[in-house]
């Protein structure tokens, strides 16, 4: 982030208000004023930023651009330099816009992609629209504004680099901003005077920055060529300081460019003074990126026959498996005594080797690559590299390559045709293929920072330079001279979010707090940051390391289950949340009663996951897990050091906050109701049928006059008219009968129905 880009040494730009145009480094004034000459720039500063975008990716955000993010640039972008051609110096103006904009969000955020495809496409805009600008010095302005951007996106090149500790890459990429910035300088000395504002501020941005990518151009060359080991390493890292010290002090240089060059001289500074000690080189040894995942509404138990049944035949992010292993390379010491019979045990998904190499095509590490999938739920995808010969440089290049912040590089696996831009973005391609595989309900749980490297060595030696020939070294042969040496603190501290300058490790003090109590010799050490482990063995075979190297593996590979639990805790607390959330008032019985159901069903999935982990949990932490007292206590000691306790405890607090009182007042609340939902429909029911009941009895009491009629009919011996009159009489005095029961009994059922209390809905 911002690791080169100053923010108070543009001047001001003389005459700039004069000529009716904005402070050209203020990206506010910059949007302003295109705003007022008709320029439609609202969409642009979203391009270049990490949480642009009209919708945020609700899943792993593991650096990732949109496969449309080019051509949603080059719409945005043509849009507003079509609109800024015609107005004079529009597209100049622009062009400072884009690139005020770039600067502000790389003072924040690593997601350079984002950056060089919004200065890209802002070139390419230009392009297409420069024939269309027919005045001389609207086009020589835009012309040497738009070499800024190219300046631009060269140093964050150079911090890209820096931060996956390509040096020799670093230097190149600086020599190209600083030819770049010489370029805009000739540029801004063509534009006609009535345009002399915007060429100022070219040619003083230009000037700042071909002052400073030449220094750090000569820093990274001497830098490069000392841990290369060259002859000349130390003379040019010597050399060097002057040029950084003059930057550093120079009249241009403001507080941002001052501690940035700050930072490369105490680095150069310290190297000069450590280049006649002694350093660490490993003679054997390996650098493991592990990525823990966890898969979500499945059982382990399925997941492990679903890949041994059909694992073989997956498709992950493209990447075909070379074999599918029924189950996981572990020691014996791993067939405990748990009195149920469980184990830590899997399968095991091997996948082609996996290559990384920089943005120029050289290689930089090979890896073999598995996905190992367990019995317990804590699943890992794995990629080890082999370190023979390798310096303290080449060991920090390599723990450095798992971080979602290192370098943009070229991540293939063999076989498939897809380039990753780093290692953690292809872990977590591969990990959410696992999840497609397997198919629904599984879901997995994978995060780009959740990562853990596990560096091993088993013989090391030191040596006069960084990179001294093996005939020429000495030996080391215990854990104290290997913290002496000078790299010796790289293998015990953590990899780093944030890279402030080459080589910074050499600041840093390894901390004692990390080395684990876990006995042995004077020649072993365990040792554990938050996201390393560090096991050497310097006396002993390579088979000896293999029980505390698969303990760390073990405790690593929690992160993955408990973010699995985590995330579904955070499910089941947002369903439970919505539904008690939900009025039953106007709900009928149906309703009322789904949702009770639907209630009772969280609440035994949640009891029944509780169940689940905290046997799980019960499991890791039971001597019964592996069948040696010291392995036990090692691995003891390396669930403490990995926070297991803490992560526990706020996972039982998590499940009590979803198990609240509310979860069993809203069951409460929705049979209660439902109860009185029923009481009340039965109430009605028998009131309707008392109905009914009265106008039928009053409907036979009607027949009962009709008989009546005829005894009179009978008796008397009446006629036609009569016999008429008679009928017609009994039927009124049967429709009167019924009609007035019926009244009499519905205001009796309306009497004593309960009265609802009707709400006033509130004013708008």
């Amino acid at each position: 982030m911002d690791m080169l880009i100053p923010d108070a040494r543009r001047p001001a730009v003389p005459g700039a208000a004069g000529c009716g145009l904005p402070d050209l480094a203020d990206a506010d004034h910059l949007r302003r004023w295109l705003t007022s000459a008709g320029v439609d720039v609202a969409a642009v500063p979203d391009l270049p930023n990490w949480n642009g975008g009209p919708t945020p990716d609700p899943g792993p955000r593991h650096r990732r651009l949109p496969a449309d993010f080019d051509a949603r640039v080059d719409v945005v972008l043509d849009r507003a330099f079509r609109q800024a051609a015609p107005v004079p110096f529009g597209a100049a103006v622009l062009c400072c816009y884009v690139r005020q904009l770039c600067v502000n969000a790389w003072k924040c955020s690593y997601h350079f992609d984002r950056m060089w495809a919004t200065l890209a496409g802002a070139r390419r805009s230009w392009s297409t629209h420069r024939p269309g600008v027919q005045d001389p010095a609207d086009l020589a302005a835009a012309d040497a504004a738009v070499l800024l951007l190219d300046v631009l996106a060269a140093e964050i090149a150079v911090e890209n680099e820096m931060l996956g500790n390509n040096l020799e890459r670093l230097a190149d990429v600086a020599r190209r901003a600083a030819a770049g910035a010489a370029a805009a300088i000739d540029a801004a000395a063509a534009v006609p005077r009535v345009g002399a504002a915007i060429a100022a501020f070219v040619a003083a941005e230009g000037a700042a920055s071909q002052r400073y990518d030449r220094t750090l151009a000569r820093a990274g060359t001497a830098l490069s060529a000392f841990f290369a080991g060259r002859a000349d390493g130390p003379n040019l890292l010597a050399d060097a300081l002057p040029d950084l010290r003059a930057a550093e002090r120079g009249d241009g240089c403001d507080r941002n460019q001052r501690s940035e060059l700050r930072a490369y001289r105490r680095t150069v500074q310290r190297l000069v003074d450590e280049r006649d000690g002694s350093w660490l080189h490993v003679d054997d040894g390996t650098v493991g990126h592990m990525y823990p995942f966890a898969v979500r509404e499945l059982p382990p138990d399925r997941v492990l026959d679903a890949v041994r049944r059909t694992g073989s035949g997956w498709e992950l992010a493209g990447v075909r498996p070379l074999a599918v292993r029924e189950s996981m390379d572990l020691d014996d010491v791993w067939n405990g005594s748990d009195a149920l019979g469980r184990r830590y045990d899997g399968a095991v998904v091997a996948l082609p080797e996996v290559t990384v190499q920089d943005l120029d095509g050289r290689p930089l590490a090979a890896m073999t690559a598995e996905v190992r999938f367990s019995q317990l739920g804590n699943h890992s995808l794995h990629l080890t590299m082999d370190l023979h010969d390798h310096t303290v440089h080449d060991l920090y290049t390599a723990v450095l390559l798992s971080a979602p912040e290192h370098a943009e590089v070229r991540v293939r696996c063999a076989g498939g045709a897809r380039v990753w831009p780093r290692l953690s973005a292809f872990a977590v391609d591969i990990v959410e293929s696992v999840g497609e595989r397997l198919g629904p309900p599984a879901a997995v749980s994978v995060r780009p920072g959740m990562f853990h490297v596990m560096i091993t060595v088993l013989q090391a030696s030191a040596g006069r330079s960084p990179r001294t020939p093996r005939a020429d070294r000495q030996p080391i042969e215990s854990i104290a001279r290997l913290r002496e040496v000078t790299g010796g603190q790289v293998p015990l501290l953590p990899v780093p979010h944030l890279v402030g300058a080459p080589a910074e490790w050499l600041h840093y003090r390894a901390s004692d707090e990390v080395v684990l109590d876990v006995g042995g010799r004077t020649d072993e050490i365990v040792a554990r940051t938050c996201n390393t482990t560090f096991i050497a063995a310097l006396g002993s075979p390579a088979y000896a390391i293999t029980n505390r190297l698969q303990a760390g593996e073990f405790v690593a590979s929690l992160d993955g289950l408990f973010a699995g639990w985590f995330d579904q805790l955070a499910i089941f607390l947002a369903a439970v949340t919505r539904q008690t959330d939900e009025s039953p008032d106007g709900q009928d019985i149906d309703q009322l009663a789904h949702q009770a159901e639907q209630l009772e069903r969280q609440r035994v999935g949640l009891h029944t996951f509780a169940a689940d982990a905290r046997a799980t949990l019960d499991l890791i932490r039971s001597p019964a897990l592996v069948a040696s007292p010291l392995v036990a206590r090692a691995l003891s000691a390396t669930l403490a050091a990995s926070g297991f306790g803490q992560r526990e405890a706020e996972l039982t607090r998590n499940i009590d906050a979803v198990l609240d009182d509310r979860l069993e007042q809203r069951l409460e609340l929705l049979v209660r109701r439902r109860r009185e939902r029923e009481a009340q429909a039965e109430q009605v029911r028998e009131r309707r049928q008392r109905v009914w009941l009265d106008t039928m009895l009053a409907v036979i009491a009607a027949v009962g006059i009709s008989g009546l009629g005829q005894i009179l009919q009978a008796g008397y011996d009446l006629r036609a008219t009569a016999a008429l009159t008679t009928v017609l009489v009994i039927v009124v005095i049967m429709l009167v009968v019924g009609v007035l029961v019926w009244y009499v009994s519905k205001s009796r059922q309306q009497g004593h129905r309960p009265r609802r209390v009707l709400r006033r809905r509130p004013p708008d």
